[in-house]
């Protein structure tokens, strides 16, 4: 069993979209099987799929250990000991962030680490400003993306 402590980046999320970004192993069929099976509780409680969550609720999940087990490269931003980063402007919500020409947002299947996306989440890391055991299903993510050739301003989202 398995518990999830829902906090503010986690709630008004739908109960069965929260477990498709907290369990990414877990197949989409299995989450409502498993719910209709009273193997997910929120607070003790039935569950039902489109249940919104709320800050404070806490999730039981009777289900295998295997669904657990995270993917290597979610983690790849832990390579980067020293994030390249052009941060145009940064507050609490969001960075401006300005990609170099030749960057990729996002991994490919050529490029898994030099990404700005993994550069980003290594600066929040080593900042503490995220910290991927406590936030369940929140990742910062990037709200838009440039080619890898073009360099620009792009925005991240550094909370829900």
């Amino acid at each position: 069993m398995r518990e999830f402590h829902i906090g503010k980046n986690d709630e008004n999320q739908r109960l069965d979209r929260f477990l498709g970004k907290a369990i990414p192993l877990l197949p989409a069929s299995l989450v409502q099987k498993y719910i209709r099976l009273k193997r997910i509780k929120v607070n003790g409680a039935r569950a039902q799929r489109d249940q919104k969550l709320v800050a404070g609720d806490i999730l039981q999940c009777y289900i295998n250990d295997e669904f657990f087990e995270s993917p290597s490269e979610e983690n790849v931003y832990l390579t980067i000991t020293t994030p390249r980063l052009k941060i145009v402007h940064e507050d609490e919500n969001i960075m401006l962030l300005d990609k170099p020409a030749g960057m990729l947002a996002h991994a490919d299947e050529h490029e898994k680490v030099n990404t700005l996306v993994n550069h980003m989440l290594a600066y929040l890391y080593q900042k503490r400003e995220w910290r991927p055991r406590e936030e369940n299903a929140f990742t910062p993510a990037l709200c838009n993306r440039i080619d890898r050739n073009t360099g620009g301003i792009v925005i991240a989202a550094k909370n829900a």
